[in-house]
């Protein structure tokens, strides 16, 4: 039983289309091209409290496309180019599999990353860029960027709130926590 209390706050990011720009199948460091407002984005996580956790679905592995290897290789080298740049991500989480309930929209990463770094859930945010980031847990409040994947469940139903810029989410996130 974890006796601990949940009391860390996360900004929950989708990797593919939020870190970096979303070319299908991303698995080395020179195919990262960054994300307009990413590093803005986690620089204020990174001085206003909040945990950064990556979580991806990486079914690129489970299609042979490229190797579990190559995915912590990329990861390893993003988090060195970041922390350059004296930005943090805390944890990256991945999953390769395509029924397993690790994958998003299922929970499993989030409650792996909460339970790890002790996080209240209720007090974090996820942002993603399509549907399968309004994941199937209550809590967080999901951010999604408009422009990669069609949304308009998204907006019919307000699962989630839509942006068009990082820069967009990073204002909003301001009047949330300040």
């Amino acid at each position: 039983m974890n006796d601990q209390i949940n009391d860390k706050k996360a900004l929950f990011l989708d990797r593919d289309g939020i870190l970096n720009i979303d070319k299908a199948y991303v698995y080395r460091f020179e195919d990262i091209l960054w994300v307009e407002g990413i590093f803005e984005l986690i620089h204020f996580a990174n001085t206003h409290g909040l945990l950064v956790v990556v979580l991806t679905n990486q079914s690129g592995v489970a299609q042979g496309m490229y190797q579990e290897a190559d995915v912590i290789k990329l990861h390893a080298e993003m988090k060195k180019f970041l922390e350059a740049r004296n930005l943090r991500v805390d944890d990256w989480f991945y999953c390769t599999e395509y029924y397993s309930e690790r994958r998003k929209p299922r929970p499993g990463m989030m409650i792996e990353a909460s339970n790890k770094h002790n996080i209240d859930l209720s007090q974090s945010y996820m942002i993603g860029d399509k549907p399968t980031d309004v994941l199937d847990i209550i809590g967080p409040k999901t951010f999604l960027l408009k422009g990669n994947y069609p949304l308009d469940e998204i907006e019919k139903t307000k699962t989630a709130e839509i942006f068009t810029s990082l820069e967009e989410i990073l204002e909003r996130l301001k009047k949330e926590i300040n």
